[in-house]
């Protein structure tokens, strides 16, 4: 299967990309990219339609040709990062026939407070919502004190939080048939 890994955040520090990473490793019979969504240009409809420059003709037909996606990110100002928000926007067009209507996906959240991103996974799932995703119903993947579960590599040492997100994820490929 292909499965397309977003991240919402690209920083040297980013536990998003580590937890993708580590994600990445438990499935690694598949094939999993993650794209730069920091590289592509902000939201326009100057831009859009027949307009598209070629980095967002790319990432549409990544979206297109996804067997389903995984979303993590943080939590920025009790909400979604701007970079992760105008991948979606990009995908999300045109409305009711975009490459993300029906197409699964998983959202995982973290955060270095004790609510893991709660906030950001509900405006998450409202925006997907709109874009008629089918978001994968399971327990909410929410990983608090994300600090505390990650070596000063970018490991994943917190065996809690591994099997969370095994259990997770294996759930998730599963419903992809």
């Amino acid at each position: 299967m292909n499965i397309l890994l977003f991240s919402g955040s690209f920083h040297q520090k980013s536990y998003s990309l580590a937890i993708l990473r580590e994600i990445e490793s438990q499935i690694s019979t598949h094939t999993c990219f993650i794209p730069a969504l920091d590289a592509l240009p902000f939201y326009s409809e100057d831009i859009s339609g027949d307009n598209k420059p070629p980095i967002i003709l790319r990432f549409l037909e990544q979206v297109s040709l996804a067997d389903g996606i995984v979303l993590c990110s943080p939590e920025y100002n009790h909400s979604i990062p701007g970079v992760l928000k105008n991948a979606l926007d990009w995908a999300s067009r045109p409305a009711f026939n975009s490459p993300l209507k029906d197409k699964p996906i998983s959202i995982i959240t973290q955060s270095v407070s004790g609510v893991g991103g709660a906030r950001a996974q509900a405006h998450l799932k409202l925006v997907l919502d709109s874009t008629m995703s089918k978001i994968h119903i399971s327990h909410e993947m929410m990983i608090p004190a994300v600090n505390k579960k990650f070596d000063a590599e970018f490991k994943l040492i917190d065996s809690k939080t591994r099997q969370n997100i095994s259990r997770h994820i294996k759930d998730f490929m599963g419903s992809l048939g």
